[in-house]
């Protein structure tokens, strides 16, 4: 017993693009990959449920459509009491203006439509099965799609024969009638002179059909009695469109309008109609005991089907999950198709408004492989729609990798559960989301983005679904074609985070968060590419060309030309800031750009199979290597059962087993390397061998070639099966010899051992030293030398070829607390620096210089090769006391007296004869320090009692903070008691001692 279809409602959806990437194709059978490339497959799904169709319902027995797998004509199945369905072969073709049951059951007999013809034509024969005895009767349709007189369409069964829609002619012109056939029996003629018929219910008793009657075609729907012939007119539409509901049961047929039922007796149709209300106003489909009918349930967002008993026992009630293709059988019960979210789908019988629950009221729907409606890359993530076992779909998402095991898969996991509509028509996935329509053919079409199962953003809608084909996505952003952008040349740009809408030019691109573009140059030849930011609406020119651009393609850098003239078939490939660039053959598809790689086709030698090729971007290799051979589309919207991957090299494709297959379109790509600056082979152990290492993410054969200049000096070569180099380079030539000291360039050549696709080359520098590096360190004697406070200066320098910084340390002597004067370990003041000095006590300086300290600088090299010296001799500085220090103690006439030039600013004079300054001397040497002036006396140097050396102070000129004695007290740090005594002036007017500082160094 066939569904009631309302036509009007039967809104046609057009197939959508995945992307731009996917466009027409001449269908060819897909091929396994090269046995070269790195493929891994994902599992044909099977335990998914496919839509069934022509339910029909007779007593125990139930048979219905379905398809058994992608791409095949649907199958026939039977089930008995709730048993194991039983397919029954292949159906005839059913595409038909008018609906067709190719599969039917009533009154114990099964009856299945097939037709001879491999391509599914129309039914020329209907089988007649016997479900009691088994017995078979085959009753052929004279179908010939001719139209002419004698040419047959099967309209549906009646019991143990079929109902014929024969053409003929007559006095008048071209006619048609409905004929009943049976076994054995001659034809009788039913209904005559109309234009077409169409079976709306049927049994083995009588059928209501639709029939446009002449002579003005009106459409009048008649039941018709098989056994009387006498026929009576339940309802006269104005057009095919069907009433709000029909009524056919065992012993009445009538028709719904709002609450009322007008229904007649099918024991005495000529009696006369009675009118019965409804419980419910709306009903669609009536049986026996229960009134069904479909209401919008604003909870779950989709219309949903409600249910009561006919006389209004039960209340009307949502029956929940999803149902379709509701049917009254010839028992008078209603059977539908359910579908439930973890639950296995199953054709259940309705009794009183409810599910039925007893044995035997419910059939499972035999699983078979899922139907993919789509396949989507992005990121290395495969993304599938299917079925999911369920009739709401859902998206799957798998991670794939490329290691030196080849590609891997990760298991499928679920990410959206999707409401409906076709998601193979506009399934794209960028930056972790994706792009799917929710709704169906008989509601607006809601294009949603979704991350991690969650709506983002606001959705895009649009009455008619099937006018938009999605050209670019790019995860926060979609470019639309639809039917506006046909007609003035642009395209939508809609923003889904704030459900902005903008218009572009036709052909434009998104990437990175800009949107680009072609633009003329006023009326010359050449066109810029033109990109906007789509944040700040900053548009800058990042290429010209001098021909008319087709549709753009851009990712990173890259810009593709899918074509470079108006009638061209070539595209152009180049990277922004360049006008010139490589051409690309466009001639059989539109190439695909992704990210360091290249899509293009090409077609077999006999205009058959259109292959996938993948050229590296980001290798050596030029040449584009093979994947696979396009798939024929899926027959489901003509859905492309092939994607690519614009953001990783990936592709995929659906064979028709339900077997995905993925390919790594890739080169090997270095993920970690090291490679030192230097090394210096030397035998002392130390950085004897330059040992680079770089590890990849496949196995690869690998050559290393290290040059002197335009010289080559040493070539190694070798494989690494798990993807890790690591070469090893002792510092000779390729015949054996020792490589001079300098600098060398070096060069790594990689390609994958299965595919034999090579990696970019890797190139850098290297230095072999074979001396350790030397520096040495100098600073004044004394801090007063250089300036008149506690400062430093120290400065560095190299004393071997290749160095390339340096440490800087210190030490200093200082007293413990037992007196003992002790030199403290070596700290650390510049690491690694380049600096060739600085000032020890300045910003920076890790400690402030104390007076009468004594402090040591050291200094040690770093190579270009890596090396590390050892810390020079020391060089070092003392901070004198200055002439106020309490240590030291002044008898006689002194004056102390302010000098900027001085040391601290200050100097003590005497010209007193005998006056002197004494202080106890710690250490191993002694330094005074004075002013040289014109009036420069003398003073007598004591120590320990004894006169050591007279010093004279005088100079023409004026000179500050000068060492005027040193005298070594010893080896090691022993007290010594000092005097500077004054003596008289070496001459009249030259008897002025300025003292300004002393030092002991210790």
């Amino acid at each position: 017993m066939p569904s009631h279809r309302r036509r009007f409602l039967a809104v046609p959806v057009a197939a959508l693009a995945a992307l731009t990437v996917a466009q027409a194709v001449t269908p060819v059978a897909a091929v396994a990959a090269p046995t070269a490339d790195v493929t891994t497959t994902l599992a044909a799904r099977t335990t998914s449920v496919p839509a069934v169709d022509d339910i029909s319902g007779s007593g125990t027995a139930v048979v219905w459509s379905q398809k058994t797998a992608a791409d095949t004509l649907p199958h026939g199945w039977l089930a008995v009491s709730g048993g194991t369905p039983k397919d029954l072969g292949p159906l005839a073709d059913t595409g038909e203006t008018v609906n067709v049951d190719a599969v039917s059951v009533q009154d114990g007999v099964v009856a299945v439509a097939t037709s001879v013809h491999p391509n599914g034509a129309l039914a020329d024969h209907v089988t007649l099965r016997h479900l009691d005895s088994g017995d078979e009767d085959v009753l052929r349709v004279a179908y010939d799609s001719s139209g002419a007189a004698g040419d047959e369409r099967y309209r549906g069964q009646a019991g143990n024969g079929i109902l014929v829609q024969q053409s003929y002619d007559d006095a008048s012109g071209y006619r048609v009638r409905l004929l009943l056939r049976t076994p054995g029996g001659a034809d009788r003629t039913l209904l005559s002179d109309d234009e077409q018929y169409e079976v709306l219910a049927s049994d083995a008793h009588g059928a209501l059909v639709l029939r446009r009657t002449a002579p003005g075609w009106d459409h009048k729907i008649v039941y018709v009695d098989f056994a009387t012939g006498a026929s009576v007119t339940v309802a006269e539409p104005t057009t095919d469109e069907l009433p709000q509901g029909l009524e056919f049961t065992p012993s009445r047929v009538g028709v719904i309008d709002g609450a009322t039922l007008t229904e007649w007796q099918r024991s005495g149709p000529g009696d006369g109609p009675s009118t019965v209300t409804l419980p419910f106003s709306g009903a669609r489909w009536i049986s026996d005991d229960t009134l069904a009918w479909y209401q919008w349930s604003s909870a779950d967002g989709a219309a949903e089907l409600f249910a009561m008993s006919r006389d209004g026992s039960t209340p009307a009630k949502d029956l929940g999950g999803t149902f379709t293709g509701l049917a009254v059988g010839d028992d008078g019960r209603m059977r539908a198709s359910l579908y439930r979210p973890d639950v296995d789908a199953a054709i259940q019988t309705l009794t009183d408004g409810r599910v039925s629950t007893a044995a035997g009221d419910a059939t499972t729907i035999p699983a078979g492989p899922a139907r993919l409606d789509a396949l989507a890359l992005s990121g290395g993530a495969l993304y599938t729609a299917d079925d999911s076992s369920r009739r709401k779909g859902v998206l799957l998402r798998s991670s794939l990798s490329a290691g030196p095991a080849g590609a891997s898969a990760g298991t499928p996991s679920r990410v959206l559960a999707y409401s409906g509509g076709l998601v193979h028509q506009t399934l794209a996935a960028a930056g972790g989301r994706v792009l799917v329509e929710q709704g169906s053919a008989y509601e607006p079409a809601h294009f949603q983005v979704y991350e991690d199962g969650r709506l983002v953003g606001t959705p895009l809608n649009y009455v008619n679904g099937s006018t938009v084909t999605v050209v670019d996505f790019d995860g926060e952003r979609v470019l639309m074609s639809d039917r506006t952008t046909t007609t003035d040349g642009t395209l939508l740009l809609y923003t889904f985070a704030n459900g902005r809408t903008q218009r572009v030019p036709s052909g434009s691109a998104l990437n990175g968060g800009a949107v680009y573009s072609s633009v003329r140059n006023g009326i010359t030849s050449s066109w810029s590419i033109r990109r906007t930011d789509l944040t700040t609406g900053t548009a800058t020119t990042v290429a010209t060309v001098d021909c008319l651009p087709g549709s753009l393609q851009v990712r990173g850098s890259r810009i593709l030309l899918t074509t470079c003239g108006a009638a061209s078939t070539t595209g152009l490939l180049l990277k922004a800031g360049s006008s010139t660039g490589t051409t690309v053959d466009a001639s059989v598809r539109t190439p695909i750009l992704g990210t360091d790689v290249l899509y293009t086709f090409t077609k077999s030698s006999d205009g058959g199979a259109v292959t996938l090729n993948a050229q590296s971007l980001g290798g050596t290799a030029t040449t584009a290597q093979p994947l696979f051979a396009l798939p024929q589309k899926a027959d489901s919207a003509a859905a492309e059962r092939w994607a690519v991957d614009r953001d990783a090299p990936w592709a995929a494709w659906l064979d028709d087993a339900g077997v995905t297959h993925v390919t790594w379109a890739g080169v090997p790509t270095a993920a970690s390397a090291t490679a030192p600056a230097g090394f210096s082979p030397n035998g002392d152990g130390s950085a004897d061998t330059w040992t680079p290492a770089w590890t990849y993410n496949r196995p690869v054969s690998w050559t290393l070639t290290v040059k002197s200049g335009a010289t080559q000096v040493r070539s190694l070569t070798g494989t690494a099966s798990g993807g890790k180099v690591a070469p090893v380079w002792n510092g000779t030539t390729q015949t054996g010899g020792a490589a001079p000291e300098g600098a060398y360039t070096w060069t790594l050549t990689a390609r994958d051992t299965v595919t034999g696709r090579a990696a970019a080359d890797i190139n850098g520098k290297m230095t072999l030293r074979r001396v350790a590096p030397a520096a040495s360190v100098t600073a004044p004697a004394l801090a007063s030398s250089a300036g008149t406070s506690a400062a430093v200066p120290v400065t560095w320098s190299a004393k071997t070829a290749g160095v390339t910084s340096y440490d800087i340390g210190w030490r200093v002597a200082t007293r413990t607390s037992g007196g003992v004067w002790k030199l403290g370990s070596l700290q650390t003041w510049r690491t690694g620096t380049t600096a060739t000095s600085a000032v020890f006590g300045k910003a920076g300086s890790p400690v402030k210089p104390v007076a009468g300290l004594t402090y040591r600088f050291y200094v040690r090299a770093h190579d270009d090769a890596g090396q590390t010296g050892s810390w020079s001799t020391a060089a070092t500085s003392g901070i004198p006391v200055d002439d106020r220090a309490t240590a030291l103690h002044y008898t006689g006439a002194w004056k102390s007296v302010a000098a900027s030039s001085a040391w601290s600013g200050t100097e003590r004079t005497s010209a007193a004869k005998g006056a002197y300054v004494s202080f106890s001397a710690d250490g191993t040497q002694l330094r005074i320090v004075a002013t040289r002036k014109s009036d420069g006396g003398r003073f007598a140097v004591v120590v320990d009692g004894k006169t050591v050396g007279t010093v004279n102070t005088y100079a023409a000129k004026t000179a500050y903070r000068q060492v005027v004695f040193t005298r070594t007290l010893g080896t090691t740090i022993t007290t010594h008691k000092v005097q500077l005594r004054i003596l008289s002036g070496s001459a009249p007017g030259r008897s002025t001692v300025t003292l300004d500082a002393v030092m002991v160094t210790r």
